[in-house]
């Protein structure tokens, strides 16, 4: 099959116009190319394009930009120079798995996110999950650590105290989402990235009034790449007999002493 066929039915029409369109695209190759291997990743960093090419991938599924802003655009730099001649050297076809993935009727990373944790309750679909029955924070962290099989994370707020209501901040979210959980009865956040001064300081200062908030902070990457790992298993075999493989880009922070 050619790569814009796939990416046809990974990305769906509807996703494909619009301002969903300039993001779920081709970000570079030929999309018309024959495609035998499938390499997925959560962000195609220098590693990941060489490790893909080496395997013999023609398509590589990334749900990050290549080129470091929303829309993939191409800004010449002594660092987005070095990036395009090895994308254009692996002569991969790259396309963003990114919209998508989040805007359709469920939440595909939240699912995922769920799916690893094993809790029990009802989920929204995109960002609230709510315990059958109450738990703690320190049991949250726990089920998060050893689920993302993460050495730790950051908390703001509780530890102590319990959790009914949970709020999916995966990756990035907008200012509104992140507002809306000083309002409503949302207990804690499990967050990918947030300006701290804007959204961590309340839930600190909430803290110390005695109001039940937690933000725990997993980071951009270790909240979200999961969701790709799993999606690389769905496709695997989906498309003629096309191998697929997930690539690590591993975590974007190291752990230093």
């Amino acid at each position: 099959m050619r790569a814009n066929e796939i990416m046809e039915t990974v990305i769906g029409r509807e996703f494909m116009e619009g301002w969903h369109g300039k993001i779920d695209c081709c970000k570079a190759g030929d999309p018309t190319t024959e495609v035998e291997r499938i390499a997925v990743c959560f962000a195609p960093t220098p590693e990941v394009l060489r490790q893909a090419a080496a395997w013999g991938a023609q398509l590589l599924i990334t749900h990050e930009p290549t080129y470091y802003n929303h829309l993939d655009e191409f800004y010449s730099s002594p660092l987005a120079d070095r990036k395009r001649e090895l994308v254009e050297k692996t002569g991969l076809v790259i396309y963003r798995y990114h919209d998508s993935m989040h805007f359709r009727g469920e939440d595909a990373v939240s699912r995922s996110f769920l799916r690893l944790m094993h809790w029990k309750g009802e989920f929204d679909g995109q960002l609230h999950f709510v315990f059958d029955m109450p738990t703690t924070p320190a049991q949250i962290m726990g089920d998060i650590c050893a689920g993302l099989e993460m050495p730790c994370l950051r908390r703001i707020g509780r530890r102590d105290g319990t959790v009914k209501k949970v709020g999916l901040f995966l990756g990035a979210r907008d200012t509104d989402t992140y507002a809306s959980f000083f309002i409503d009865d949302t207990d804690l956040a499990v967050c990918g990235e947030a300006c701290e001064w804007q959204f961590g300081e309340p839930v600190r200062e909430a803290a110390e009034f005695g109001m039940q908030k937690t933000m725990l902070l997993l980071g951009h990457v270790q909240s979200e790449k999961f969701a790709m790992r799993s999606f690389a298993k769905e496709i695997d075999g989906k498309f003629d007999g096309t191998l697929v493989r997930y690539f690590e880009c591993g975590d974007l922070f190291s752990y230093d002493r």
